[in-house]
């Protein structure tokens, strides 16, 4: 098939050339002006040898540093290099302590550099400050708030009592809410909170996939603890398990996959982490060859569709990482970007439109949020230091953001507040930023003592969860998307407010079929799993 246009040269890794990666780092090239053709860096006569980074192109100073104390610039206002004053760079400012205390980390000027290399990678610029092209939002009158009821609460397995690892997130199906435990997959009736059938895992669970593919989902287990060696698949429906099998290599060599991304697109079951990857039929549980990108698949995550994937791989020798747009059928790529050198891709927000958060590499925290258009090239970048804007429930897995919400032209993100309100609440706001052009369309403080979260989009409308108190029970609000006025759209009951409380500061909340779920994220410091409000 013949190469799109618009990806990078060739590279090596190892001595192997790869489809669709670029070559080692070019020397700087000035970012074409406004209407002028793009120039495709020249590739070198030889093989490059390996060797060091040797670090990213030169970076014109960012703007100043507010001083400790000073608030820093106001969101969306992006200071202009004085070298460069038709290209704006990104936002730079010193983010706040985390909540809960922590060092503040450093600004990092990563913004321009991103741009560079995205525009030399793909033939294509930074397409900052297009506003106005998106069609203005139409408000949607909210529905009469509902008094909810608590249907019920599921208790820890005994079996998770004395762990400390994160609880697995839930799987949905019409009839039940799965969920995982060190020991087994247990379905709890929507309807009553009773547990129907149970799937045992013959050894110790390590992680499962996050999401499910026509109601099979997959474990990753041990026959010891931490062994994470072995894999099967879990029929959902029927609740029975469908295969498993040991995770081992192309020379049979068994190791551990307990930070394994887990994807299950159009059937086929990936299991990556930047070793060889390990491909099943997620139905039969027969082995298949992964597909050669030429470097190591770190993880995909399939769109809702499931007609469109993002996958992230890594260059060993190089260190760079890429994200690729992959036909989910054929594995075949569609367009490459590449990222800075030192920079990886941290998460994966949106499959359509592509949004990506961008860290450093072992960093916990991403420092930007990166938008790609449908041809891989980078359209606009968010700076998470900018709200500063909340991804503390992000882990190093792909797609485990679940306090962002993606709608069309829009993201949806909780602020960061690092002040301590009465009874120990850190009060944050709600913002809606602009895919187009990165600039935020509107910030709303909510009312409360409060902390509040985005959860799903619902008849039009964005659902916050406003978290319950010590005193007081928790709410879900819907907020206009055009302006974020709000009004109330569930009052959960006063008498499970406390259980909530404990529960939710830590948890992770869904909205599914108009039930809204608390889920426990650690098993020893809760005695309740899961509660379901309707």
């Amino acid at each position: 098939m013949k190469e799109p246009m618009n990806q990078p040269h060739r590279a090596q890794d190892g001595g192997h050339p790869g489809p669709g990666f670029g070559t080692a780092p070019q020397p700087f090239v000035p970012l074409p002006q406004p209407g002028a053709v793009p120039q495709t860096p020249q590739a070198p006569q030889a093989p490059p040898t390996p060797q060091a980074p040797s670090g990213p192109p030169p970076v014109p100073p960012p703007g100043p540093v507010p001083p400790p104390g000073q608030a820093p610039q106001s969101p969306g206002r992006a200071p202009v290099s004085p070298t460069a004053p038709t290209e704006p760079a990104a936002p730079v400012a010193v983010a706040p302590a985390q909540a809960g205390g922590g060092v503040p980390r450093k600004a990092l000027a990563i913004g321009l550099g991103l741009l560079l290399v995205a525009g030399l990678g793909t033939g294509g610029w930074f397409l900052w400050g297009r506003g106005g092209n998106d069609p203005a939002r139409t408000s949607k009158a909210p529905a009469k708030a509902i008094d909810a009821k608590l249907d019920w609460m599921a208790p820890v397995p005994d079996t998770d009592k004395d762990s400390a690892d994160h609880m697995a997130e839930p799987w949905f199906t019409d009839k039940n809410v799965i969920m995982r435990s060190s020991k087994a997959v247990t379905a709890y009736s929507i309807a009553t909170g009773k547990p129907g059938w149970t799937v045992p895992v013959p050894g110790f669970a390590c992680t499962s996939s996050p999401q499910q593919e026509n109601g099979i989902a997959a474990v990753v287990y041990g026959k010891e603890e931490f062994a994470c060696d072995l894999v099967m698949a879990v029929d959902l429906e029927h609740g029975r398990m469908l295969w498993t099998k040991e995770l081992t290599d192309s020379k049979g060599r068994k190791d551990s996959h307990r930070t394994a991304n887990i994807s299950l697109v159009q059937g086929t079951l990936t299991l990556a982490d930047g070793v060889e990857p390990r491909v099943f039929n997620a139905r039969t549980g027969e082995r298949l060859t992964p597909h050669d990108y030429g470097c190591r698949a770190a993880g995909s995550v399939a769109g809702r569709s499931g007609a469109q994937q993002l996958t992230v791989a890594e260059c060993g020798l190089s260190g760079r990482s890429f994200v690729m747009s992959v036909d989910p059928r054929t594995g075949q790529e569609k367009w490459t970007w590449k990222l800075l050198d030192g920079l990886e891709a941290h998460n994966v927000l949106s499959v359509d439109p592509p949004v990506v958060t961008v860290a450093r590499k072992d960093d916990t925290d991403p420092t930007d949020v990166v938008v790609l258009d449908d041809n891989g090239r980078l359209k606009s970048l968010i700076s998470a230091s900018a709200g500063p804007y909340e991804f503390g429930d992000c882990t190093r897995l792909l797609d485990s953001c679940r306090s962002t919400v993606t709608d069309g032209g829009t993201l949806y993100l909780a602020t960061i507040n690092g002040k301590k309100e009465i009874d120990g609440v850190y009060a944050n706001a709600i913002a809606a930023v602009d895919l187009a052009t990165g600039k935020p369309r509107w910030t709303t403080e909510l009312a409360g003592n409060r902390r509040y979260r985005p959860v799903a989009m619902h008849d039009g409308r964005l659902l916050v969860y406003q978290e319950a108190s010590k005193d007081e029970a928790g709410k879900l609000l819907s907020l206009d998307p055009a302006n974020g006025s709000s009004a109330v759209f569930m009052n959960l009951p006063q008498e499970s407010a406390d259980e909530e409380y404990k529960i939710g500061r830590l948890g992770t909340v869904y909205f599914r079929n108009d039930h809204f779920y608390v889920v426990s994220q650690i098993g020893m410091t809760d005695r309740t799993m899961m509660m379901s409000f309707h």
